[in-house]
């Protein structure tokens, strides 16, 4: 059962990014599992096969951009799944570098670029909010190699734009790669209600006890903690 805690209750949140945070087929993820635990009014504007950079029309700054101007008490986003490819950790131009102030102009093209627009539109757009950023667990969907570089880049840039980590990669237990965790804890169907409680994944989408055993436990603790900042 998710944690239940007070310093959520009646609080609202806004989700950003793609499959993993809206919830595979079923659009039911981590974030509904939090929020109607703690009654917490949210909205998602993820989707499924979003990239970050917006050479991908399906892409997360224009996520943002379409949300609303109301500032939510958190927000939820991740970045790398749909950007995760060879292609663009070993070219230069394409992966882009981190910017040293707060000022340059960033190139959205790329995926340093894009995500640290993404970072600044956050802040920016919805100043005040306590925004958690999400590393997703490692997938045999994508090349480690370049997961791992993704991973790496990206943690360097969300702690540049001060955000907060709930780092399912390397913290959690989640491995999608464990051929017992894709079954036991990934769908690639949903069940026969239509809903994520299917079994036999391929270690990608967290199925019902992916997201309540390992996502929902290091999420709640992240927002706890970043609600705990503003008593």
């Amino acid at each position: 059962m998710t944690e239940v805690n007070a310093k959520l209750t009646g609080k609202t949140l806004y989700a950003f990014g793609t499959s993993i945070v809206n919830g595979h087929l079923a659009n039911t993820s981590f974030v509904e599992d939090i929020c109607n635990a703690n009654n917490i009014k949210y909205q998602k504007f993820c989707v499924n096969g979003a990239a970050s950079r917006i050479t991908d029309p399906n892409n997360i700054i224009d996520q943002i951009k379409n949300a609303p101007k109301e500032v939510p008490d958190f927000i939820v986003f991740d970045s790398i799944a749909n950007d995760a490819y060879a292609t663009v950790t070993d070219d230069p131009d394409t992966m882009g570098k981190i910017t040293y102030g707060f000022e340059n102009e960033l190139d959205p093209k790329t995926y340093c670029g894009a995500l640290e627009t993404i970072c600044k539109m956050l802040e920016t757009k919805y100043q005040g909010a306590k925004i958690l950023y999400l590393a997703t667990h490692k997938t045999p969907a994508r090349d480690l190699r370049v997961q791992n570089i993704m991973h790496a880049v990206s943690l360097k840039i969300v702690h540049k734009w001060s955000i907060k980590v709930a780092d399912l990669y390397t913290e959690g237990n989640f491995n999608g790669f464990l051929k017992q965790y894709q079954h036991d804890y990934s769908y690639d169907k949903v069940d026969e209600n239509g809903s994520n409680h299917s079994v036999g994944g391929t270690g990608t989408h967290p199925n019902a006890d992916g997201y309540r055993l390992f996502y929902d436990p290091i999420i709640t603790q992240g927002l706890v903690g970043l609600a705990s900042e503003t008593d």
